[in-house]
């Protein structure tokens, strides 16, 4: 789906479906963890796997929260993570991959710092 966006932040997303999304023209269908100002490769293949160690990268980053987007089923990683980010400070959010393009724009909108992290579904 395309979205008209009124851009205040580098990394708003135009496009969206469960299997990719698009940020600046760029279609991506790989793991990525979005940011207000930056995209990287995100190396963990499922929801489940992900270590708090996979998360220090975000942590440095310092957002007010981490949405975790796993495809259309939601699924839920280690309630660790999540208590680990609590204690850090930072809010986190699963929700499916559209949701989570929706969300994310419209929070940077409101100039909160955030990170997406998109785990699409390989079938």
């Amino acid at each position: 789906m395309d979205i008209n966006v009124h851009f205040v932040s580098d990394n708003q997303f135009t496009g969206y479906s469960s299997a990719s999304v698009t940020i600046k023209g760029v279609n991506y269908t790989d793991n990525i963890i979005v940011t207000n100002n930056s995209i990287f490769d995100f190396a963990s293949i499922d929801i489940k796997q992900i270590t708090i160690k996979d998360l220090d990268r975000i942590i440095e980053i310092g957002p007010d929260l981490v949405i975790f987007g796993s495809g259309n089923k939601i699924t839920y990683p280690d309630f660790k993570l999540f208590h680990h980010l609590q204690q850090k400070g930072i809010g986190a959010e699963v929700m499916s991959i559209p949701a989570l393009c929706r969300t994310f724009n419209f929070l940077v909108s409101e100039d909160r710092k955030v990170a997406g992290v998109l785990l699409f579904a390989k079938d």
